[in-house]
């Protein structure tokens, strides 16, 4: 199930967070969506959020793209079953933040989940698709 992690918004207020959410062009704003499910404007490291397991082994994967929190939970049901402690951090995509040179590409993310049909290799050439989410699962050890 999903669990209320304080430390996912003390960690964005690291410097360094903040650095890499503005070099990529991001808000370093973070928030609480609901418990467990936190909006971030920086991918994360591997030293962010100790005492949790980085790449757990779930439906989806420990990390890919989503089209919104709703389409990660259903493709995800363990997320809110009982028996593990989940916490899950999401970074928007937006096209219209993209460069039109360069910029975020789809295979580099992990495994999309959604349901639009992705036609070009980087977001801010496709032709229907506004925004899409980064999703990483990680789960509680300790």
């Amino acid at each position: 199930m999903l669990i209320h992690e304080p430390a996912v918004l003390a960690a964005g207020s690291d410097p360094i967070f903040a650095m890499l959410a503005a070099i990529s062009g991001r808000s370093g704003d973070k928030r609480e969506l609901r418990p467990g499910v936190y909006q971030i404007g920086h991918f994360g490291s591997s030293h962010f959020l100790s005492n949790y397991e980085r790449y757990p082994n779930t439906s989806v994967g420990s990390y890919g793209v989503c089209d919104s929190l709703e389409n990660l939970l259903e493709k995800c049901p363990e997320l809110e079953a009982p028996g593990r402690e989940f916490v899950v951090t999401l970074t928007p995509i937006r096209k219209a933040d993209e460069p039109a040179n360069g910029g975020w590409r789809w295979h580099k993310w992990g495994e999309y989940i959604g349901a639009q049909e992705p036609q070009c290799e980087y977001i801010h050439d496709e032709p229907v698709i506004e925004q899409v989410f980064c999703f990483h699962i990680y789960e509680r050890t300790a």
